[in-house]
């Protein structure tokens, strides 16, 4: 009888203590509301890499915890920076380190339902990042996100969309992963003003036929086909997110040198990525920007004037072959009380000032 109560009084030891573990969920349970590209061929947990990639967690108890893991090489400009709100409280930023590291993101919360939102800040030049899992109190689960806008905007661009040294103090300052901030850019903020889901692909150096200074890598077309450009094999389901529009803006590296890829080069290239995002989405409506383009630099090259001429040319013809949903927007180039960002890209104020000409111009194209 004394050994059978000893083994009854282990038994009910252990199922306190199991009682008392923490609940760990898969990167992939369903729950989980995510917007943004991602591979889920990892079964450890979906990768990510494009900024302003976001996940949305709602979940019961006191606290929660993200195992990530970053791809960002030990050099600069890695880690990758994300920034996270728990009940809609302020925003926080995390950097992620390239050992698999469990993040308490939120503690001491009060019992009941609570939601986490987390944003990727920086680009995908950084590196990849993936959730290995979460972590919630014993006893807790997840349940289900909030379901997404049903309003969907895409952009495709360059370092001019990824926020890139939004946060610097002016045009001398490098890149680097503190200065970038995704959730300041022109995309960003117009998703956010009209109330849509975005998803926003853009790749520093990038060009339409020709990368910064000439560089020969992949251009931004052939990213725009990839879940993750670092991976030119992964191939994302166009079929899987339908955006009621696009912008693209992109050029500026084009015409990053006296060398130019020519016009006819340009303009070919420029007219497929259009057709091939038709192809995709018949009927989405699509904007060409000129934007932060500039006739000053480089020398000789008249950049804005031929980028100008050359994209009108191409939407004009798009449009006399019947594509009524094709546009040609120009951005007025920033004034000097704006400033500027690292490296000569955008400032806070320029990035809203675009935001607030495209978002005028969508509620008047779009009826939103």
């Amino acid at each position: 009888m004394r050994r059978l109560v000893g083994v009854l009084g282990a038994l009910g030891l252990l199922g306190a203590l199991v009682g008392c573990q923490p609940v760990r969920v898969s990167g992939h349970a369903p729950e989980l509301g995510w917007s943004g590209r991602l591979d889920r061929s990892d079964a450890r947990g979906p990768v990510l890499a494009w900024s302003g990639t976001s996940l949305t967690v709602r979940f019961t108890g006191t606290s929660l915890g993200l195992r990530l893991v970053d791809g960002a090489k030990p050099e600069e400009p890695g880690p990758n920076r994300f920034r996270l709100s728990v009940d809609g409280g302020p925003w926080v930023d995390l950097y992620v380190s390239q050992a698999p590291f469990l993040y308490r993101v939120a503690e001491g919360l009060p019992e009941g339902e609570h939601t986490l939102r987390l944003e990727r800040e920086t680009e995908a030049l950084v590196g990849e990042t993936q959730l290995l899992g979460l972590e919630l109190d014993a006893g807790a689960r997840l349940l289900p996100a909030p379901p997404p806008p049903e309003r969907r905007l895409e952009f495709i661009g360059d370092s001019n969309t990824t926020g890139f040294g939004v946060e610097g103090k002016d045009e001398k300052c490098g890149f680097s992963v503190e200065t970038q901030r995704a959730s300041l850019s022109w995309p960003a903020l117009v998703s956010q003003a009209v109330g849509a889901e975005s998803m926003m692909l853009g790749y520093s150096g990038k060009g339409v036929v020709m990368n910064f200074g000439g560089d020969d890598a992949p251009t931004m077309p052939r990213l725009y086909q990839t879940t993750l450009p670092m991976r030119l094999e992964s191939r994302w389901d166009a079929s899987s997110w339908v955006p009621d529009a696009v912008f693209i803006q992109l050029g500026t590296n084009d015409f990053s040198k006296e060398e130019h890829p020519g016009e006819e080069r340009f303009r070919r290239g420029y007219r497929e990525l259009v057709e091939e995002i038709r192809r995709r989405y018949p009927r989405a409506h699509i904007f060409c920007l000129l934007a932060r383009i500039s006739d000053e630099w480089p020398e000789k090259v008249k950049a804005r004037t031929s980028a100008r001429a050359l994209l009108t040319q191409v939407v004009e013809a798009l449009r006399q072959g019947g594509d009524a949903r094709v546009h040609f927007v120009e951005v007025p180039q920033a004034e000097p009380e704006e400033g500027l960002g690292c490296v000569w890209h955008a400032s806070v104020k320029s990035h809203q000032r675009q935001a607030e000409q495209l978002t005028g111009l969508l509620r008047e194209t779009l009826g939103w």
